[in-house]
């Protein structure tokens, strides 16, 4: 969906909204350590994706199913939460961004040389400085 100024700020007070939804008035469906990690609107406001990610790819894969099947109670909660003209159809979506990103490290820790102990520090140190020119060196 394309971003806009608009739909990013719809998307985040949809995504503060159905945290409190979440806490406060969802009781079928527990959510255990699932977060919310985005919510992208449509242009018309009318659809809006959920992503939901967890530590365990299982459980929130079971977190996302049931939420899908309760869309209906929880955009009637949302609904009661924001002020738009229309409360977006939800869609909950896994979201694998953060099993992506471990998968690309792990082939880049693979691939890539390591640096050894000393290297990443000569690297990430400072250039050495002449300590004969530093005014903080005073030497009488």
């Amino acid at each position: 969906m394309k971003k806009t100024r608009r739909t990013s700020r719809v998307g985040e007070n949809v995504r503060d909204a159905l945290v409190e939804v979440f806490r406060h008035d969802l009781k079928g469906v527990d959510i255990g350590l699932s977060s919310i990690t985005a919510v992208d609107v449509s242009p018309d406001l009318n659809f809006a994706r959920v992503y939901i990610s967890g530590l365990q790819e299982k459980e929130t894969r079971e977190v996302v199913e049931a939420l899908q099947n309760a869309r209906g109670a929880v955009r009637r909660f949302l609904g009661k939460r924001i002020r738009l003209r229309y409360t977006p159809e939800l869609d909950f979506k896994y979201d694998e961004a953060p099993e992506r990103g471990g998968r690309i490290e792990y082939i880049l820790s693979q691939v890539l040389p390591q640096k050894s102990g000393e290297d990443a520090v000569e690297e990430g140190s400072a250039p050495d400085h002449d300590d004969d020119n530093d005014d903080h060196n005073d030497k009488s």
